[in-house]
């Protein structure tokens, strides 16, 4: 994969630098974008540093359209792999008692900010491209987010739509769904006391929470052609969270004991 030219779109922090600094390190090209131009040029560095023959910082706002375009322009050739990592976390809340104003926020950053993306670089992708999204267990699973977790499902239906119309042009399109990952969103909601990490620990089949190194390893795996056969697919890197879950309820009602 030397050479490629990767695209990481919020790969300025968490679990997108991590992404880059992977790519970087099996000699792609890299470009990171977000809006922190001094956490993006830290990136940049990090990502030459690590072996990337070629890394830069170009600035994108994804709530933005127009932003998205003139990220476009600034890029004169097409990236060969394109990541759309860009996203926010929410607070745990009931449907009822979601802000419009959160909820619109979420959709345009979380959700249409991957479908832009897709739209705009899709359309200047070659034969062998990759498309990755980043999805998240709340696309798989009714978490308490009544903002997050609709988004999130959407970004898998939209990685299966867009695996379908850009195969026929030799275009893969896949979608990670991390588990509890210690970037530096979660850190920061943990030291805030929001989260509680040794609930979150336990929820987890391994009793571990993902690194952004993990999900980098993914990332890896699908966008090289070791997976060229693989499209619409939204893997989880999630410790075992979405058998865990599911396993321990009926153990709740059962006399079987956890095994030790």
């Amino acid at each position: 994969m030397a050479d490629t030219l990767a695209l990481i779109i919020g790969g300025t922090s968490g679990i997108g630098r991590a992404i880059a600094l992977r790519f970087a390190a099996e000699g792609m090209r890299v470009v990171v974008t977000g809006r922190d131009a001094a956490r993006g040029r830290a990136a940049a560095d990090a990502c030459r540093a690590a072996g990337a023959p070629e890394a830069s910082f170009l600035p994108v706002d994804v709530a933005d359209p127009a932003s998205v375009e003139a990220l476009s322009t600034a890029m004169p050739e097409a990236p060969a792999i394109l990541v759309n990592c860009a996203g926010i976390l929410q607070s745990g809340k009931r449907v009822l008692d979601q802000p419009l104003d959160e909820d619109e926020r979420l959709w345009r950053i979380n959700y249409r900010g991957t479908l832009i993306g897709a739209q705009v670089f899709g359309r200047r992708m070659g034969e062998g491209g990759a498309i990755l999204n980043i999805g998240s267990l709340a696309s798989f699973a009714p978490l308490s987010l009544p903002a997050y977790t609709p988004g999130k499902q959407a970004v898998k239906a939209l990685t299966e739509i867009l695996a379908c119309e850009l195969g026929p042009r030799g275009i893969r399109v896949n979608a990670l769904a991390p588990g509890y990952t210690l970037s530096d969103g979660l850190k920061a909601r943990i030291a805030a006391g929001e989260r509680n990490p040794e609930a979150i620990v336990a929820t987890t089949a391994l009793r571990r929470f993902v690194q952004p190194e993990d999900v980098a390893e993914a990332a890896l795996f699908l966008c090289s052609a070791r997976a060229g056969a693989i499209t619409g697919v939204t893997l989880p890197v999630d410790a075992g969270w979405l058998v865990q879950a599911p396993y321990a309820q009926y153990l709740r009602g059962n006399p079987i004991k956890e095994l030790a």
